[in-house]
């Protein structure tokens, strides 16, 4: 199948399943939502390992969806009071000990020479996708939480279909500007960027709300989603190309893996968290 077709189909199915979820069950803080995104992080923790893996990096398997589950659902259960404010940051402590301690019980002196690499592979897969897709679930806990997770992802996926139809029909000649993702082009980036302009300005049109009223602040976010949205695409590639790896896995048509779908994600998700919450104080 074409690859532009098959990403076509993609979007068209997937997210208005996604939207659907956001719109129809609210509940409970978006509960259906954020357990989706965190099923997301798992399978990216997954992936993330494999990088390292292919490479020859010693992993431990059990440990992976704990790494990629743990910090998400600690967030979530934080939004509903479950838990106290900042148990993310004892998560990491905790999780981070279990990574370093799991290094005293090595019994075979051969295996030693394993214990930093793998250290390092644990501590990398723990913080992503896990800790910044913790930021995707702290949008729920904001005003006006359901418009607002419509409106991030309609500007992160603007981004993401805009620079990649602009850049595959109108980016030959002004492609190749960085090594770790050299099919990505100067009117690539300018597309995502105009593709993630005209969501938040009709954002800003329909539900103001979102935005509390104010162009300058849709304005601002639009642009740094954008542009974060595109360092997280590039960054992903850059994992892809140190692992000789073309895509993170294969689960989405036209995508490859999970990361491949929520690199941008990861990267816009704090930004936009943080932007809007020092607009609200």
């Amino acid at each position: 199948m074409n690859a532009l077709l098959a990403r076509t189909i993609t979007v068209v199915v997937l997210v208005p399943a996604l939207f659907a979820i956001v719109l129809l069950a609210p509940w409970l803080h978006h509960l259906a939502i954020n357990a989706l995104a965190a099923v997301f992080s798992v399978v990216g923790a997954y992936e993330a390992a494999n990088f390292f893996g292919v490479r020859g990096f010693p992993t431990t398997p059990w440990l992976i969806p704990i790494l990629g589950a743990a910090l998400p659902v600690t967030v979530y259960l934080e939004i509903v009071g479950f838990l106290a404010s900042g148990a993310v940051l004892a998560a990491v402590v905790a999780l981070a000990g279990v990574i370093l301690l799991r290094e005293v019980f090595v019994r075979d002196e051969r295996d030693f020479a394993e214990i930093l690499p793998r250290v390092a592979v644990s501590l990398a897969v723990l913080l992503y996708p896990g800790l910044f897709m913790t930021y995707f679930i702290r949008l729920s806990s904001l005003p006006d939480s359901s418009p607002l997770i419509i409106v991030f992802l309609l500007m992160v996926f603007a981004n993401d279909t805009l620079a990649y139809v602009a850049g595959t029909l109108w980016g030959r000649t002004t492609n190749r500007v960085l090594p770790v993702s050299p099919n990505k082009s100067v009117v690539g980036f300018a597309g995502g960027i105009l593709g993630t302009a005209i969501v938040a300005s009709g954002a800003w049109l329909l539900a103001p709300e979102v935005f509390f009223h104010r162009l300058a602040l849709a304005f601002s976010v639009g642009l740094a989603v954008a542009v974060a949205a595109i360092f997280g695409d590039l960054v992903e590639s850059a994992l892809k190309r140190s692992s000789e790896l073309k895509d993170s896995g294969f689960l989405i048509p036209g995508r490859g893996g999970v990361l491949d779908s929520i690199d941008s994600i990861l990267f816009a998700a704090p930004v936009c968290f943080y932007l809007m919450v020092g607009s609200a104080v």
